[in-house]
């Protein structure tokens, strides 16, 4: 590990957050990213308890959250330049709330494209975490969210493009037309697109999206199969067992392990995190693989803090775990 991550660029070199000032504004974006911005309440419990029960609550805390915010938070901790088109924040308390953590916590990332409207509710979610990492989530507000036009984005400043899809119809919009004005995108869990999943350069989605069970035999199967309908990389992440990959333009798949959280507190924001990471590499030109290690070791890391984005720590930190991380074992359901 420690051989292949000196030789990245930016291994140890600090880079730090700047201002956003005019002269940025009007500087080419390496990554435009779209989708859900809301705000979280983190739960830690011993264990969720059965109907009727009462478990206490050990920790609790509200930060920024939603799969772009998240993704977008990292790329910016980093060094990228990068701006975040989201849904709109209502200006409800939640809303209120929300944009003070960000003022707090990221007070130069772009929020130029996501409004605050008064006629909108902010969308709320609440992840409840167990000592083994796993969460469960309740929100409200996501179904009837909305995200801007693709004519309101900055498409033709934009390197690399990715949307989640929690609303659906606007992120296949804005994708396609991300691909249409020249931007190389990135589309997590769009497998039911079959119009996005060929206009994507990298198609990325969580095993949970193809079913319960899978052996890696059938992961590597499904990557393959999934490259060669559209030609185009497929990424599928599998949790603590890593990822299947089948690189474009060749036959096969392969798996590459994930790296093991030196404390896993919360596991909410790993994907969203290691879609960070694999951007990151992407936009800096560095080999697919080693994108993948960067963002693996990431999305760890992110796992030993409560929040979406809260275990993000910079390049040269994510570094130096990569340099000594040990790979996770896995499932182990080959």
């Amino acid at each position: 590990m420690a051989a292949y991550a000196a030789t990245l660029p930016g291994a140890n070199r600090a880079v730090p957050n700047l201002p956003l000032n005019e002269n940025m504004k009007s500087r080419p974006i390496d990554v435009l990213v779209y989708g859900t911005v809301c705000l979280d309440a983190i739960w830690r419990v011993e264990a969720l308890p059965e109907a009727d029960g009462f478990a206490p609550i050990l920790d609790e805390r509200t930060t920024t959250g939603g799969e772009a915010f998240n993704t977008c938070a990292a790329l910016h901790k980093w060094g990228s330049t990068v701006a975040l088109a989201g849904n709109p924040v209502g200006a409800d308390a939640r809303g209120k709330q929300l944009l003070s953590l960000i003022e707090r916590d990221a007070p130069d990332l772009d929020m130029s494209y996501v409004e605050v409207n008064c006629d909108c509710a902010t969308p709320f979610c609440a992840c409840i975490a167990t000592p083994d990492g796993k969460r469960t989530m309740f929100g409200t507000g996501f179904d009837a969210m909305k995200s801007p036009p693709p004519e309101k984005l900055p498409l033709r400043k934009a390197r690399w493009f990715t949307m989640d899809p929690n609303a659906w119809d606007a992120g296949v919009t804005a994708g396609l037309a991300a691909a249409a004005a020249g931007c190389r995108v990135v589309a997590m869990d769009f497998l039911d697109s079959p119009a996005m999943c060929s206009a994507a350069e990298i198609n990325l989605t969580s095993s949970s999206r193809l079913g319960t069970n899978l052996t890696r035999p059938v992961l590597l199967q499904k990557a393959a199969e999934l490259r060669d309908r559209y030609n185009k990389t497929a990424i599928i992440t599998h949790g603590e067992d890593g990822c299947f990959v089948a690189a474009a333009g060749r036959k096969g798949a392969v798996r590459m392990p994930a790296m093991r959280a030196p404390e896993v507190v919360d596991c909410t924001g790993a994907g969203d995190i290691f879609r960070a990471g694999l951007l990151l590499g992407l936009s800096s030109h560095w080999p697919l693989r080693e994108c993948i290690w960067f963002a693996s070791g990431a999305a760890a890391l992110n796992c030993t803090a409560a929040g979406g984005w809260a275990g993000v720590v910079s390049r040269v930190e994510t570094f130096k775990f990569l340099e000594t991380a040990v790979e996770h074992e896995g499932l182990g359901n080959d």
